[in-house]
């Protein structure tokens, strides 16, 4: 892949970043600022201010203010519904979806929004109901597996696993094995090896070489001292499930975080090196998965399995994201 695919993607970023940081109130966003830049680069979308304002307002008139649509989720909503059509119709829809997933008893918190935001975005190739059912299945095999472990943090994932599954008895079993065999391989057993597990559902090869890759990369990103820490493990998964040389795309990724480093926002003080590595391998994977994707021999299965890992990575980063910054508000109080 041409490097020019990645600086492209990486541009779009930063600029996506700065001008995110001109939100009304943009100060109280967080991590989510770069959450909300680089799901916009992720559509190759620019950050349209006078839309995104108007959506705060949008989602404020909806929703009472204890709403967890008014938490961190609401400006990443704002900005994905910058990129629609008719917003206010569209969030009532996401509002809709909101409630069915609160009367089939999943945890009220702020993960769920985004969940509802996973299902709104998939709702042309899924019965909701049954894809809310379905959730419903695999959280309870995943909470009988890890009691300890599965919490609402795991529901983006299993929204995603439901709606793509041709078989979750299969799907659900091979997500174990990986779990097992990467714990083997010197992933410790923990919440975020069972998030990278569950990213391994979109690995069509099913076999030893794709632990094998995931291993390889971890300990290359590790060597060349550009570590993901364990939160952003499903990146890892990510990177796997695309088809690229280990030691060019860890380059690639060493790379983008060294420049990103030099950009105001992004330093060890502001950003973090962790989360600005984990920022990095996202964008490589995407300027991947865009590459892929656009191939004109590529089948129509590989570019859904595509499709996937993209919205995956994309809930990786979101995830994280909310992970670090309510741990950073629980520290401040």
């Amino acid at each position: 892949m041409k490097e020019y695919v990645i600086q492209n993607k990486v541009k779009q970023f930063i600029e996506n970043y700065q001008q995110i940081k001109k939100l009304k109130g943009s100060w109280s966003m967080g991590m989510i600022q770069y959450s909300c830049a680089l799901s916009l680069a992720m559509r190759n979308q620019d950050v349209n201010i006078e839309k995104i304002e108007k959506n705060m307002e949008i989602i404020k008139n909806n929703t009472g203010i204890f709403s967890n649509f008014r938490g961190y989720s609401m400006y990443y909503i704002a900005t994905l519904l910058s990129t629609k059509d008719n917003a206010e119709s569209e969030f009532k829809e996401i509002m809709d979806i909101f409630q069915l997933l609160k009367e089939k008893r999943f945890w009220n918190d702020a993960y769920l929004p985004f969940v509802a935001i996973t299902l709104y975005e998939n709702k042309d190739k899924i019965d909701i109901d049954n894809c809310i059912n379905n959730m419903k299945y695999v959280y309870d095999f995943m909470k009988k597996h890890h009691p300890f472990l599965t919490s609402s943090d795991d529901y983006c994932r299993i929204a995603l696993i439901s709606i793509n599954s041709r078989n979750l008895d299969e799907d659900l079993e091979y997500i174990e094995e990986c779990y097992e065999k990467l714990s083997k391989n010197g992933f410790y057993k923990s919440n975020n090896l069972q998030s990278l597990s569950q990213i391994m559902c979109f690995d069509k090869e099913r076999n030893d070489e794709s632990i094998n890759k995931i291993v390889r990369l971890k300990n290359l990103l590790d060597k060349e001292k550009c570590k993901i820490d364990s939160y952003a493990y499903p990146i890892i998964g990510a990177i796997a499930l695309l088809d690229c040389s280990e030691d060019i795309v860890v380059n690639q990724i060493k790379n983008v975080s060294n420049k990103l480093k030099e950009v105001k926002g992004f330093g060890d003080w502001s950003l973090g090196k962790y989360n600005r590595n984990m920022i990095s391998g996202a964008i490589v994977s995407l300027a991947y998965a865009d590459y892929l994707k656009e191939k004109s021999n590529i089948d129509v299965i590989s570019n859904n399995i595509i499709l996937d890992i993209i919205i995956a990575i994309e809930i990786a980063c979101m995830i994280a994201v909310i992970s670090t910054s309510s741990a950073s508000s629980t520290a401040s109080n």
